[in-house]
C-alpha cells in the first residue's frame, strides 16, 4: 500500500485528516444511475447473489463506476448503519483523491483486485474497515466501475476478494453476451476443460471472421490489448479464416479446435514467473524461434452461450421460422436460468470455505422474477432433461454444468431419481 499512501500525499491528504463525507445529491445520483443502466442492470443480480454469501459477515456489497460513486448498495442493516456515518453509500465518492487508500480508489487506480485491510486505510477514520474490490472492464477493456464487500475489520477473510473478483467477472460476462447476442462468439482457453467456465476468453466475430470485442480473459490468453484485438481477424491471431472453423464443427461437432497463436505475446523475462518460461525467453533473445501456444476453441452465437445446440460449427440462426416461437421461448429460458444456475454453483463452492463454523453457506435466493433462484434452476433442470429425453450427459451440457453437479440437484426433484 505504500504506493498508494504516496499518491494520498501528492492529493494533500493526510491521515488524521476527516473524512469527505460529501455526497451527490438525489437528482444527481438517478442521473448518474441512467447514465450507467447497463452496468447496474447486469450487476444487481450478481451484488444479490454474493451478499448472499456473505450475509454471515455482517458486510455490505457495493457497485460503483469508474470514478468511484457508489451507485448502489446493500447489506447487513447493522453494519450499513456504520456504514451511513461514513459515506459508505450510493451518491458518496470513494476514489484515492477523496477517500485515500481504500479498496474502490486503489482498485480503480491500479486496476487490480485489490484489498484494503484496517490500517491499510489512509485515513484514520476508516481503520475499523476491511474491504475487497475487483474492477469491472466492458468489452473494449474500459473500466467501468468496482463491485466491493465492506465490513468490519475483524470479519476479514482472505477468500472475500476471490469471491469479489469472481462477481466482476460474471458482471463481464454478462455484459459481453448482451453487446453482442446477435454476433459470433470465439470461446478459448489452453485448457479444453476450461471452455465453458468463468476463465474463458470470448471474441465476438464478425460475419468475415473479424474481432469486434474481447473479454479480460482473452487479453491475458492472448497477450495483446483490446484496441490492438479489435484490429486483427482469426487469421491475423491463429492463421485460420472463419470457414475452416465452421468446417471443423461440423466434422468434429464434439471436440475443441486446437489453434497455435500466430504472435505470442513476448513478455520480459522478468515479467515470467517459470524457469520453462526465462527458458524460452532465453532461447528467443539468442535468435531462436518462440514456440507457439496453443488454444482450445468452440465457436457459437453469444445469445445462446456455449449450451444448449450451439458447439462449434453448429451456429444457431438469427431468423426464428414461423411457428416455433414457443419452443424458442422455452429455450430462452432454459439458457437464462442455466447461466443463473452456473453463476450460483461458481458462487456457491467458492463461499463453501467462507463459513467460520466451516458449514456450507445457505444458496442465494431472491433473483427470479417469478420465485426464488432455487426454484429457476430445478425448472431449468426439468426443462432440460425432458428436452433430452432423459439423458444426463446432454442435459448437463445444456444446462452447462458437470454431470456429478446435474446428478447432485436432481436429489432435490421429487420427481425424478437419477438412474
Amino acid at each position: 500500500m505504500l504506493s498508494s499512501h504516496e499518491r494520498c500525499q501528492v492529493f494533500g491528504l493526510m491521515p488524521q485528516h476527516r473524512a469527505d463525507l460529501t455526497c451527490l445529491s438525489q437528482t444527481d445520483l438517478i442521473e448518474l444511475r441512467k447514465r450507467n443502466v447497463r452496468l447496474c442492470a447486469q450487476a444487481l443480480p450478481v451484488m444479490e447473489m454474493l451478499y448472499e454469501q456473505l450475509s454471515h459477515a455482517h458486510s455490505m456489497v457495493l457497485l460503483t463506476d469508474a470514478s468511484g460513486v457508489i451507485l448502489h448498495a446493500m447489506g447487513d442493516p447493522g453494519f450499513l448503519e456504520r456504514a451511513q456515518r461514513i459515506a459508505l453509500a450510493p451518491g458518496a465518492i470513494w476514489s484515492e483523491a477523496v477517500k485515500g487508500t481504500n479498496a474502490v480508489g486503489t482498485a480503480l487506480m491500479t486496476e487490480a483486485p485489490t484489498v484494503v485491510n484496517g490500517q491499510d486505510h489512509y485515513l484514520r477514520d476508516f481503520h475499523f474497515l476491511t474491504c475487497s474490490a475487483a474492477p469491472i472492464f466492458d468489452h473494449k477493456g474500459a473500466l467501468l466501475g468496482v463491485v466491493n464487500v465492506s465490513g468490519d475489520r475483524r470479519s476479514y477473510h482472505p477468500h472475500t476478494l476471490a469471491l469479489a473478483t469472481m462477481a466482476a467477472n460474471m458482471i463481464e460476462t454478462q455484459w459481453f453476451k448482451d453487446m453482442f447476442r446477435q454476433s459470433l462468439s470465439l470461446h478459448i482457453h489452453p485448457s479444453a476443460n476450461g471452455l465453458g467456465t468463468l476463465r474463458e476468453g470470448v471474441l465476438a466475430l464478425d460475419e468475415a471472421g473479424r474481432v469486434l470485442g474481447v473479454n479480460r480473459r482473452a487479453i491475458e490468453m492472448i497477450g495483446q490489448s483490446a484496441a490492438q484485438l479489435r484490429r486483427c481477424a482469426l487469421p491475423d491471431l491463429f492463421g485460420i479464416e472463419l470457414p475452416s472453423l465452421l468446417e471443423h464443427g461440423q466434422s468434429y461437432p464434439d471436440l475443441p479446435l486446437q489453434m497455435a497463436l500466430t504472435k505470442p505475446a513476448q513478455a520480459s523475462a522478468q515479467s515470467r514467473g517459470g524457469v520453462g518460461d526465462l527458458l524460452v525467453a532465453a532461447h528467443v533473445e539468442a535468435g531462436g524461434a518462440a514456440p507457439a501456444r496453443c488454444l482450445h476453441g468452440v465457436l457459437s452465437f453469444a445469445s445462446r452461450g456455449k449450451s444448449g445446440a450451439t458447439a462449434l460449427g453448429q451456429v444457431a440462426p438469427v431468423a426464428t421460422p414461423s411457428g416455433s416461437d414457443a419452443a424458442v421461448g422455452a429455450a430462452a429460458a432454459v439458457e437464462r436460468a442455466a447461466s443463473l444456475t452456473r453463476s450460483a454453483a461458481a458462487l456457491e463452492q467458492a463461499g463453501q470455505q467462507l463459513s467460520p463454523a466451516g458449514e456450507a453457506l445457505r444458496p442465494p435466493v431472491g433473483l427470479s422474477e417469478t420465485g426464488t433462484l432455487r426454484q429457476t434452476e430445478l425448472q431449468a433442470i426439468q426443462a432440460a432433461v425432458l428436452n433430452c429425453k432423459g439423458n444426463l450427459a446432454l442435459a448437463a451440457r445444456q444446462l452447462g454444468i458437470g454431470r456429478s453437479t446435474l446428478y447432485r440437484k436432481l436429489k432435490d426433484l421429487p420427481s425424478h431419481t437419477p438412474q
